[in-house]
């Protein structure tokens, strides 16, 4: 675990910064929606949210913005 590392010298206390601790919490807290939603199968949810990978990778086609089109 990334906290033990900054141990202090003679207090056997970890030290974390508050950056280190709210990403902790925050990995924590998705985890736990993840495990949530999967296991009552809600898996496009959890992707939607950004929780799991997309299943299939779509391309998405590139418009074009202004440009001179003919009337056809």
């Amino acid at each position: 675990m990334a906290s033990l590392d900054r141990l202090d010298a003679g207090a056997h206390t970890a030290r974390v910064s508050a950056a280190e601790q709210d990403r902790l919490h925050r990995e924590a807290r998705e985890d736990a929606a993840r495990r949530y939603l999967l296991s009552r199968g809600l898996d496009d949810v959890a992707e939607i949210l950004g929780l799991t990978e997309p299943a299939v990778s779509v391309k998405q086609r590139r418009s074009r913005v202004g440009g001179n089109r003919r009337a056809a």
